[in-house]
């Protein structure tokens, strides 16, 4: 019994404690139980599993299977697809066409024509035939009648190979001009002559063939073959006959390991000249040279190397020995270059030559040999950028027999312009920048500025101190196409017979200005018009030769 109340009494204990316990849980606030007495941290004791591991060692039997492979062709539907060609991604190759004729009307009575002809692109052969008439009929106030007049023809073609190429042409010219350097009105009416007693005319008849190849590997022969034959005779019978060879000939060597490349070779020239003046004087002239050369190329430096002799023989014969040599310097790779040259030789001044220069001169002319002692060139280019180069080379060379024209006295209206010669020294500075965007816009400006020193005339007769040229063109949607020209030439001197003495007279620096605009109605069909001299200057190229003012032109252009 006794018993049993202690356990009641424990239980009712107990009871109270957790409910004591529950209600101080969910009483707010803070409590602190602090227990006071002394704590022994103790490990109980670890009972170890007394086994170790076992492997059981089972042998597995394989089975055995027996089978057979039937054989047995399956039909299969697979067909093959032919594999399309890549196409190459760029610009399409532009349309050609095998005729061109354009002709013009301008004022001073100034008719046009032009004919071109060729075929289309082929891989074997080009050829073609051109045909142009350019004249005039107008007048100058107060001096001669000036008409002119162009006619050429000419057919051309080429014959590719693998290695090389042919190329041949005929061509014919006819030049009319007429001296009208003088005022009719400063003669009496007796003695002034008909516009057919002072007219030159010039025929001039050629034929050229060329083979060389343009593909070379480094071990072989390269060559450059050419030969020429024309004929030029003038209205009072005086004639000449010119014959030119020409050939380039060089091998790979390899004198030295460290040059990339390495070609000796030579060159060799033949001009011979048969002219045959009024009086049925015959005169001969040759001019034979041979230049042995060696060139290489060693990193970004390049040289040639070489000694002209030349053979000339006219009146007398001689030989003359000139050192020949190039060499240029890469120095930033395709941007900037140097460039250092010393040449030399002899030039036949031949009839063609100088009436070339000066369609006024009086025949028979006084035909020399120029000897250029020497020419020292120093030169530098670069590529600014894709669309951007220029060049600029300074030249010191120094003449024997410089031509030059001065007026001619044994002329009565002084109308005509001789030929004579002296030693000079000449500086040239020459200069050309170019720019082109795409194909739509492109500049060319080239110039040139000299100076000479006369051994004895008092100045370069007639050779003027500058020139430069500026050229322009714009292509705006293949539709309408512009062209603008700028010339312009400094002031030249002339040697005027004047009161029994020379005197020098000075001409004026001068420009002409020059605009085209062609516009296409059609693709095949064009206009155009041309004006010339926009600023209507009468300016003198020749001393008493004024030219025309302000020139304009129209016409039809098309294309089949």
């Amino acid at each position: 019994m006794y018993k049993i109340e202690i356990i009641i009494k424990n239980l009712v204990l107990l009871l109270a404690f957790v409910v004591v316990a529950n209600i101080a849980i969910a009483q707010p606030g803070q409590n602190t139980v602090i227990i006071q007495g002394v704590y022994t941290p103790t490990i109980g004791e670890a009972n170890k599993i007394n086994k170790s591991p076992t492997l059981s060692d089972t042998v597995y039997k394989t089975p055995d299977f027996s089978y057979q492979i039937m054989e047995k062709k399956l039909k299969t539907p697979f067909k093959i697809a032919p594999i399309k060609p890549a196409k190459l991604l760029g610009e399409p190759l532009n349309k050609l066409y095998k005729n061109y004729v354009a002709a013009g009307i301008g004022n001073y009575l100034t008719p046009y024509f032009e004919f071109y002809h060729s075929n289309l692109r082929s891989r074997n052969s080009k050829y073609g035939i051109h045909i142009k008439h350019l004249s005039s009929a107008g007048s100058i106030t107060d001096y001669a009648f000036p008409g002119w007049s162009d006619n050429s023809a000419e057919i051309y073609g080429s014959k590719f190979w693998k290695k090389s190429v042919f190329d041949a042409s005929v061509s014919y010219k006819r030049s009319v001009n007429h001296a009208y350097g003088f005022k009719p009105a400063d003669y009496p009416d007796s003695i002034v002559p008909a516009d057919v007693d002072f007219v030159q005319r010039y025929n001039y008849v050629t034929a050229d063939l060329n083979w060389y190849r343009y593909r070379l590997r480094n071990k072989e022969m390269n060559y450059n073959i050419s030969t020429k034959y024309y004929y030029l005779q003038d209205f009072f019978n005086n004639a000449e006959h010119g014959v030119s060879a020409n050939a380039t000939l060089d091998w790979h060597a390899s004198f030295i390991r460290k040059f990339k490349s390495e070609r000796i070779g030579f060159e060799i020239e033949e001009n011979f000249y048969n002219n045959i003046n009024d009086t049925l004087a015959i005169v001969n002239t040759n001019l034979l040279s041979i230049t042995p050369f060696y060139k290489f190329d060693y990193g970004r430096f390049s040289a040639f190397i070489g000694v002209k002799a030349e053979v000339k023989s006219d009146s007398n014969s001689n030989m003359s020995l000139y050192p020949v040599a190039r060499f240029n310097l890469a120095a930033i790779h395709d941007v900037l270059y140097f460039n250092v040259a010393i040449a030399g030789g002899h030039y036949y001044n031949s009839m063609k030559y100088l009436t070339d220069q000066n369609p006024f001169i009086i025949s028979p002319l006084s035909k020399e040999m120029t000897n250029v002692k020497y020419q020292v060139n120093f030169g530098l280019g670069s590529s600014i950028s894709k669309s951007v180069n220029f060049d600029i080379q300074l030249y010191y060379d120094r003449y024997e027999n410089l031509p030059m024209f001065i007026n001619d006295t044994n002329t009565l209206f002084n109308n005509g312009f001789g030929v004579i010669y002296d030693n000079a020294d000449r500086v040239k500075l020459q200069m050309e920048v170019a720019y082109q965007k795409h194909d739509k816009l492109r500049f060319l400006l080239r110039g040139n500025y000299y100076v000479y020193n006369m051994e004895k005339e008092l100045h370069a007769w007639q050779l003027p101190s500058f020139d430069v040229r500026l050229s322009a063109n714009y292509n705006i949607q293949d539709k309408i196409l512009l062209k603008a020209e700028f010339v312009t030439y400094g002031s030249t001197y002339a040697k005027v017979w004047e009161n029994t003495e020379y005197v020098a007279k000075k001409l004026d620096a001068w420009a002409d200005l020059n605009l085209g605009i062609e516009y296409r109605y059609r693709k095949k069909l064009g206009m155009f018009l041309k004006l010339n001299n926009i600023t209507a200057t009468r300016y003198q190229r020749w001393y008493n030769y004024p030219s025309y003012r302000f020139n304009a032109m129209v016409g039809l252009s098309y294309i089949f």
